[in-house]
């Protein structure tokens, strides 16, 4: 439950004060189709705003293309972007943190190394185990049964949600965000073969080094390198079930939907974003700004920003028409059959 002073409060550029009392209360939040006299409401459509109005929304966080009504006793906040406002009052709400052990900062049942160092206000659950010489971060929240091995490091005010792995020696960042099942430095995949067909494991002797504000999605994996770093840059999200292999180099502030997949020694830029299931051979480089259509595959560098799909990759727009084409093969083969025979041109 909050009022609308506390949002007027946040002095955020996305969600701009617009009309109505400051005193008004929204006890939770909801879509225009379903708004009732207690909730918060986001619109950008003329319909949405109808909608909200005609339940008696008590606070619209409306567009600023849609023209608001005088005489509603709404409390009316104007954004740019419904997205980032939502973004920026959602929190608001968010009872995540409610999940995690709260009244009891360290739990009796987690086992924390004499060698640790924790920060202030950490928050450390049950059956999760701290490693030696591991260091966590002020204001860091440590779930149920999260394992920090032996020197990793992790920054104020990440979560790890539980059932989290953080292998020895890598290092997290401040203000991030892993999801239950996430593993950070498992061993990377790297074998020699043998003459007689047998696989003889390469030590993986690297560590990750993950830096500020990255989310990994549930049941992430990032390998670490065989000698030295496999790095994912500042602000970068990843959904469920992204794979980042050993030697891996990610830039910063880039999106990867669910299902991406990068093999050893790749490197990807800044800024760039990944729709699902898409996967980078090894040792690629793909330049900033890119955007990968999901489900393509990349077995060559991308030297030019722009967007591309399929498999080979290719720009889009061609990729687009690759796609649409390949659901008149059968009949194109077909065609050309018959041409062939009625012209008596031998099948060679």
């Amino acid at each position: 439950m909050i009022t609308a002073d506390v949002i007027y409060t946040l002095q955020s550029p996305d969600v701009t004060y617009s009309s109505g009392s400051k005193e008004s209360i929204a006890k939770k939040v909801l879509p225009p189709d379903l708004a009732d006299s207690e909730s918060l409401v986001f619109v950008s459509k003329p319909d949405q705003l109808e909608k909200a109005l005609k339940a008696s929304s008590p606070i619209i966080v409306a567009h600023k293309a849609l023209t608001l009504p005088t005489d509603s006793k709404s409390t009316f906040f104007i954004t740019h972007s419904v997205q980032l406002a939502m973004a920026t009052i959602l929190p608001l709400f968010d009872g995540k943190m409610n999940r995690f052990n709260q009244e009891t900062k360290i739990h009796p049942q987690a086992f924390i190394h004499p060698t640790a160092h924790l920060g202030q206000n950490v928050s450390v659950g049950p059956f999760a185990v701290i490693g030696e010489h591991a260091r966590i971060g002020d204001g860091a929240t440590i779930g149920a049964q999260v394992t920090v091995e032996a020197y990793a490091q992790v920054g104020a005010l990440t979560i790890l949600h539980p059932q989290v792995f953080i292998g020895a020696y890598c290092e997290i960042g401040a203000h991030c965000e892993f999801h239950p099942h996430t593993t950070i430095g498992a061993d990377g995949f790297s074998f020699a073969a043998t003459k007689d067909g047998t696989h003889k494991k390469i030590p993986q002797i690297g560590k990750v080094v993950i830096e500020d504000y990255v989310e990994l999605g549930a049941n992430c994996a990032i390998d670490r390198a065989a000698l030295t770093e496999t790095r994912v840059g500042r602000g970068t999200k990843m959904d469920n079930f992204c794979h980042i292999a050993h030697n891996v180099v990610i830039g910063q502030n880039n999106v990867m939907a669910a299902g991406f997949k990068v093999a050893g020694s790749s490197k990807i830029g800044s800024n760039c974003m990944f729709g699902g299931d898409a996967a980078v051979s090894d040792h690629i480089t793909i330049c900033d700004k890119v955007i990968i259509a999901g489900r393509s595959g990349i077995t060559s560098d991308i030297t030019q920003p722009g967007a591309y799909g399929g498999y080979p990759i290719e720009p889009l727009r061609d990729s687009l028409k690759t796609l649409a084409n390949l659901s008149q093969l059968t009949r194109i083969r077909k065609e050309l059959a018959r041409v062939v025979k009625h012209l008596g041109l031998n099948e060679e």
